[in-house]
């Protein structure tokens, strides 16, 4: 199962990244991991299941503000 942590959380990076995000260091406890996004804060959850693995959270649901700014500048 920790396996699946594992690639849910490359998975989650890589859509956080998509929106601008830069995810910081992930913090497991039992069987979810969360992470927050360096620049704005917004944090990203993945959910490890036998029957279907899920991930949420604001850096999935939004882009960055920090990296919009900076690219606007």
């Amino acid at each position: 199962m920790s396996d699946q942590i594992a690639v849910l959380q490359r998975i989650a990076a890589f859509a956080a990244k998509v929106r601008g995000h830069a995810l910081g260091k992930w913090r497991t406890e039992g069987g979810f991991a969360v992470a927050s996004c360096i620049q704005c804060g917004r944090q990203l959850t993945v959910y490890r299941s036998a029957i279907e693995p899920e991930m949420d959270g604001d850096a999935l649901a939004c882009e960055c503000e920090a990296a919009v700014r900076a690219s606007a500048a």
